[in-house]
């Protein structure tokens, strides 16, 4: 019984890590991306939406944060586009999560990276 059961969790956990092996995020084609417009900060969201939880607060305009995929959320001053980002070690810590694209300067109201395959 006990050797079944330590096989079982095995496998699930070489399924696991084989699936995230296959996995790759890869950043745009500069990388980092200045935060703008916001005035008073950026946060960074757990999900596509203006309420979701916050993981990050209040990055200020001109930071430059790490864009690797997009989404589409929530819409937000009249755009869909959500960036998954990072916040590039702000605060000294790694966050990473949601942005509206409309606060990232990215030369273009198209999105910049790839959909995200996750």
């Amino acid at each position: 019984m006990l050797k079944k059961l330590t096989f079982s969790i095995v496998s699930v956990v070489m399924v696991g890590l084989l699936l995230l092996a296959n996995q790759t995020v890869t950043h745009a084609a500069s990388g980092l991306y200045p935060i703008q417009k916001t005035g008073s900060g950026l946060d960074i969201r757990t999900t596509p939406t203006i309420n979701g939880k916050r993981v990050q607060t209040n990055i200020p305009d001109g930071k430059k944060l790490w864009l690797y995929c997009y989404v589409n959320g929530e819409s937000y001053m009249g755009s869909k586009i959500w960036d998954y980002v990072d916040n590039n070690g702000y605060g000294g810590t790694w966050k990473f999560g949601y942005v509206p694209d409309y606060f990232i300067y990215t030369g273009s109201s198209k999105p910049v990276v790839s959909y995200c395959s996750f």
